[in-house]
């Protein structure tokens, strides 16, 4: 049997922006920022060009032609500088995100189309409620081509203060635990059996994503996992050859998917090196 993992974000293309808001009127953005303009501005990125603002209480270095955009509002419409914060509306508010413009990308489906392979969506950004409307729009497209979404992990509760790496632990948290055919518990597999797939197919839009060392993560966590259940779990894997593929969707409609097959094995060999940080929670 085989499985199929999407992060939400390879089905759905949505421009979600990021608000900047007077706090005294905060439905109606000032300015909206793309989710890539904010991380740089979160990261510290355009410290050097010195122009800070304090919003939510946090000081943050704008590019100096967005603060010029503020500053001219602000004599416009007038508002106070220092009375500013960011707004995540078009990521946690369901009433706004129904009505942004999106496209769903259904070419993703068609080599599986009318199989009995498994599909899983994993949501990163955010809870099913806020993208239920969207969500009840992708089941019934692929109703259409005989298939249907055998469940939903969503991860995270906020598209802000996420921390990318443990997301990211988390996405091959769920593609190993339905390999070997046991949860996870933190960084552990736990005597709690679930749906097993010999081989699984994850599909993600960020390259970084798809650059990992899945058996690097297996090990990680198989040598935290009580003796008994590792042996049960390495002898599975020694007896059933069982294989990962990681797909990176380009935006390239040419070549839409590039693939990379990686045979599940556990090493006993010690790394020397450490690719991502591992997380307990």
């Amino acid at each position: 049997m085989k499985a199929h993992f999407f992060d939400l974000d390879t089905i759905v293309n949505i421009d979600n922006k990021v608000w900047i808001i007077d706090k005294n009127n905060p439905n109606n953005p000032i300015i909206k920022i793309s989710q890539s303009d904010f991380n740089l501005i979160r990261n510290g990125v355009y410290r050097s060009q010195n122009q800070r603002l304090s919003l939510n209480g946090t000081n943050y270095w704008f590019p100096e032609d967005l603060m010029n955009q503020i500053k001219i509002k602000s004599k416009r419409i007038k508002f106070d500088l220092s009375n500013l914060g960011f707004s995540m509306q078009e990521f946690s508010n369901s009433e706004i995100i129904k009505e942004l413009d999106y496209e769903i990308n259904m070419d993703l489906f068609h080599n599986i189309k009318n199989t009995t392979d498994h599909i899983y969506i994993i949501c990163s950004k955010n809870n099913k409620k806020n993208y239920e409307i969207i969500i009840d729009k992708i089941e019934d497209k692929l109703y259409k081509l005989g298939l249907e979404i055998k469940d939903y992990y969503f991860i995270s509760e906020t598209f802000y203060n996420r921390d990318l790496d443990e997301i990211l632990y988390k996405k091959i948290r769920i593609i190993l635990q339905h390999l070997v055919g046991y949860k996870t518990e933190g960084d552990k597999f736990i005597d709690n059996e679930i749906e097993r797939y010999d081989e699984v197919h994850y599909y993600d839009t960020d390259l970084q994503n798809t650059n990992i060392k899945v058996n690097d993560f297996l090990k990680t966590i198989l040598d935290n996992t009580e003796d008994f259940l590792k042996k049960t779990i390495i002898s599975e894997i020694n007896s059933i050859q069982k294989f990962v593929y990681i797909n990176w969707v380009s935006p390239n409609k040419v070549n839409r998917i590039q693939s990379k097959k990686t045979l599940l094995e556990y090493s006993k060999l010690i790394r020397t090196f450490e690719s991502f940080k591992y997380y307990r929670k």
